[in-house]
């Protein structure tokens, strides 16, 4: 009982973290669209994992709000971080991004829309619909890594 405590806290804390990094970016995106973008897609892997790890462990789904709200507020800004321009440096953006932009723009407008339903769910404590929402969140993300991302 008390090693899953300390697991949980651990989630909770890398969690909380992972929401203040990712809700701070935005504010650099001016000056660098690249790194905050890059940046922020780390937090939102590690705010997956947090999630998937909770769902994984059993742990307290109120864990996961805090990872949910931080994927639902990166994912309002995503559009925004593909200024044109941004296809240089050390970037894994594909350049039909800036060719097929409303094609992207839906693909993020979708993870936008799944996010929030992520953060919905996770307030109503019903693990089958979180662990259902977070392969919607999931599919978002492949859907567009397929056809904007390099490996």
């Amino acid at each position: 009982m008390r090693k899953s405590s300390i697991a949980a806290v651990a989630v909770i804390a890398g969690a909380l973290l992972v929401g203040a990094g990712i809700l701070s970016t935005g504010v650099q995106a001016a000056d660098d669209p690249v790194k905050v973008r890059k940046e922020g897609f780390d937090g939102n892997k590690k705010a997956m994992g947090a999630i998937k790890k909770i769902l994984e462990d059993g742990a307290d789904l109120g864990g996961a709000a805090t990872p949910a709200q931080s994927l639902a507020s990166f994912a309002k800004q995503v559009p925004g971080l593909f200024p044109a321009g941004s296809d240089k440096g050390d970037t894994k953006a594909k350049p039909v991004i800036w060719t097929s932009f409303p094609d992207f723009a839906a693909k993020a407008q979708a993870f936008e829309t799944e996010t929030a339903k992520l953060v919905q769910v996770v307030a109503s404590g019903d693990k089958a619909a979180v662990q259902k929402q977070f392969g919607a969140v999931g599919g978002t993300c492949k859907t567009c890594h397929d056809t904007y991302r390099s490996e």
